[in-house]
């Protein structure tokens, strides 16, 4: 009777630890896929290119989503921000797809920022990122060009909009 009733117990026992692992990886697909953003900050300054000066102050780093259903979800505004200091790094999980990080600097009353565009999230492995600046222009922004299809967009829409200044 006790092989019986420990037969019927283990028995039980498999099923239910079974049963919990199916429902748990079941929840994991349900959940949004997310990938690590890393974002570091050399050691210990940052060469500022066009200028060649060292920079070992503040850096502020923001991250804006690109993709149209993350926009859907969380909005257009930043979905992570932060300050940097020498040998610092941010580490952020964030849903697959792609976003735009601005690094910015302060240098007195004057903000300077490098905007990096078309930073891709996928799943095979996390996204690094080093703090670069420019000393050339207030804003630099590398990469996110428009595509053929938005240019041919906008060059309809302007000229719409110059036909109809024309009528006036």
């Amino acid at each position: 009777m006790t092989k019986r009733m420990s037969l019927i117990v283990l028995t039980l026992l498999a099923f239910a630890l079974s049963w919990s692992a199916t429902q748990k990886a079941g929840s994991q697909q349900d959940q949004e896929r997310k990938q690590a953003l890393a974002i570091g900050y050399p050691n210990p300054v940052i060469t500022i290119s066009g200028s060649g000066t060292k920079y070992g102050g503040i850096i502020y780093d923001s991250v804006y989503p690109v993709s149209p259903d993350i926009i859907k979800k969380n909005g257009s505004g930043p979905i992570a921000t932060g300050e940097l200091n020498p040998s610092q790094r941010h580490v952020w999980q964030l849903p697959l797809g792609m976003y735009e990080v601005r690094f910015a600097m302060r240098t007195g009353s004057e903000m300077k920022t490098l905007i990096k565009r078309d930073v891709l999230l996928r799943p095979e492995g996390a996204t690094v990122l080093t703090v670069e600046m420019n000393a050339d222009a207030k804003t630099t922004i590398i990469g996110g060009d428009m595509t053929a299809q938005q240019m041919e967009e906008s060059i309809g829409q302007l000229q719409k909009e110059i036909l109809a200044l024309k009528n006036k």
